[in-house]
């Protein structure tokens, strides 16, 4: 079923011919088995605050039988470009609107690290009223990448730790609790994206209520959860569409030519195919003599392995379902 999004979200027009979205209008004349209200907390910066509303729309449009209605909303505003605040004073909720409202489940995104310490970052105070707020006030909240350590450090008091190498790539995980609801009909482990700087401590998370559900020894959990899934935590990105690692490569690219980093990046690990490494080899010798950076078009996705799409959306698919779970159920259903 489709996706109804409290304002209209421009950037959902392109998944409207998909069937994923419906007009606010539309939702209204539908008959549907069953609806959610999700709140979607979006951190991300400026350049890819539309993107991460589509992927997680696509992912929320997983289960056939529920309309989701879902709120947008951000902190922060004032240090965003005028562009940006622009957009989300029209399109977004404020923050008091939002949090007036009851939810099932709270979403909230990843964001780019700026500060070593997170407690440092600008979103960090009202971040944490957020989640402190949802805990009382969803039956789940879900974070992505960088509010999965933010909820670490401020919930569990598990700090998170800087890796030699960043985990950036499409690794496997092994299903360490297979029988957990978040992960039914995942079968034969789980590819996944990852693409961070900081790890969390194993050994810490398994001394919390929380289970650790996929794990790559190399890049990390990509997915724990409570036991009854009232918290979600991803550190892999089951939301990234087949463009995503390849957008981020180029903004490495840009980051090296810009003197932003020493180093020409290597591309993400197991993502782009044999064929497509050997010609960006090329490609590096081209960008080191020119020092200009190129825009990489689609026939550099030829043969990934999209798998982990399909397994992005089994797992919300089955968040969904456990949220229609914990609604309370109708005297005359």
């Amino acid at each position: 079923m489709p996706v109804v999004a409290h304002p209209k979200l421009p950037s959902l027009d392109r998944l409207i011919d998909e069937g994923l979205v419906l007009s606010i209008e539309d939702s209204k004349v539908g008959v549907f088995g069953h609806e959610l209200n999700i709140g979607l907390l979006n951190l991300m910066p400026d350049a890819a605050l539309e993107a991460t509303e589509r992927q997680f729309i696509r992912l929320l449009a997983s289960r056939e039988d529920t309309l989701v209605h879902v709120y947008p909303t951000t902190v922060d505003v004032a240090s965003r470009g005028e562009q940006s605040q622009s957009y989300i004073s029209q399109h977004y909720n404020s923050m008091e609107d939002f949090m007036v409202r009851s939810y099932d489940g709270l979403i909230i995104s990843g964001a780019n690290p700026s500060q070593a310490d997170m407690t440092q970052e600008s979103f960090w105070d009202p971040l944490i009223e957020v989640m402190e707020w949802g805990e009382q006030h969803t039956h789940s909240i879900l974070c992505s990448c960088l509010a999965t350590h933010a909820l670490m450090k401020a919930k569990y008091g598990i700090n998170r730790q800087l890796k030699d190498a960043k985990s950036w790539g499409v690794f496997p995980h092994e299903l360490i609790n297979p029988d957990h609801p978040l992960v039914k009909d995942i079968t034969g482990g789980l590819q996944g994206p990852h693409s961070h700087y900081y790890d969390l401590p194993i050994n810490e998370i398994e001394q919390t209520n929380l289970q650790i559900l996929a794990l790559n020894q190399d890049a990390g959990f990509f997915l724990a959860s409570t036991p009854k899934a009232d918290l979600v935590l991803f550190q892999g990105h089951p939301e990234y569409d087949d463009k995503s690692l390849m957008k981020e490569y180029e903004r490495e690219i840009k980051n090296f030519l810009a003197g932003l980093r020493s180093d020409y990046p290597n591309p993400p690990k197991n993502y782009f195919s044999v064929e497509i490494e050997d010609r960006l080899e090329q490609v590096k010798a081209n960008i080191q003599q020119t020092q200009e950076a190129i825009k990489f078009g689609d026939e550099y996705l030829r043969d990934i392995d999209l798998s982990w799409i399909h397994a992005g959306k089994t797992i919300y698919r089955n968040w969904l379902g456990l949220l229609l779970d914990s609604k309370p159920k109708s005297i005359y259903s």
